[in-house]
């Protein structure tokens, strides 16, 4: 009976590939895993204008597979609006 492709003692030559795992989500204020200072996180949070992170869609999880939440969000689903004035449009 020949060796099925899941079967533990099959080689192929090719080491398998690393697969890094982010395990916690991240504040999207301070982009760490646990918060220092959580209410000021909140006020921060709350006074900020926030975009649905594309990357994942808002999920927060990693859509490639290679890492359990979205390696540009970090899980927060969410990523900071920044307002870019130029001079001459909207005056």
């Amino acid at each position: 009976m020949p060796v099925s492709l899941t079967h533990p003692d099959r080689r192929t030559g090719v080491p398998a590939p690393k697969i890094v795992r982010r395990s916690v989500r991240t504040c999207p204020v301070c982009g760490k895993a646990r918060c220092q200072d959580q209410a000021a996180c909140r006020t921060a949070f709350g006074t900020t204008e926030w975009l649905e992170c594309p990357a994942c869609a808002g999920s927060g999880y990693d859509t490639t597979g290679f890492q359990l939440y979205c390696p540009d969000c970090g899980g927060a689903k969410v990523l900071e609006v920044e307002i870019i004035d130029t001079p001459g449009v909207g005056e």
